[in-house]
């Protein structure tokens, strides 16, 4: 019997050491920033999945936005591999599509979301605490 339950410990922790975590990683995101020329604020839940050893994964978030007594909301998802994520922001003027990148060289930029020749034009930018 000590020797089955040694070999199972073993094989438990065998697995455990072994296996890549899979576990999601939830942030709560405060932000300041600007959209436009507007001093602007930007807060919500940014939601990690990996989905292999390498760090890809999936990214969700929802939150509001805020910029120049204008109030949204912001909603993205995407791959990380294949960011920008895309998105929309949401206000009572109406819904703009978006592409985000969360977290490039510690800003939170906000391009516009249209599919175009050329470079994406920028819409926002932001600097994040993540908590």
């Amino acid at each position: 019997m000590t020797y089955q339950v040694t070999k199972l410990t073993c094989a438990l922790i065998a697995l455990s050491v072994c296996s890549p975590v899979r576990a999601q990683q939830r942030a709560q995101l405060n932000c300041q920033g600007a959209m436009g020329d507007v001093p602007s604020v930007l807060a919500g839940v940014r939601i990690y999945s990996p989905y292999n050893s390498l760090g890809d994964g999936y990214v969700k978030f929802a939150g509001q936005v805020s910029a120049g007594g204008i109030q949204g909301r912001i909603m993205y998802e995407g791959y990380t591999a294949t960011a920008p994520f895309s998105g929309v922001i949401t206000t009572p003027q109406g819904v703009l599509r978006i592409g985000v990148l969360d977290n490039t060289g510690g800003e939170f930029i906000i391009y516009e979301g249209t599919p175009k020749l050329g470079a994406p034009q920028t819409l926002g930018r932001f600097v994040c605490r993540w908590e």
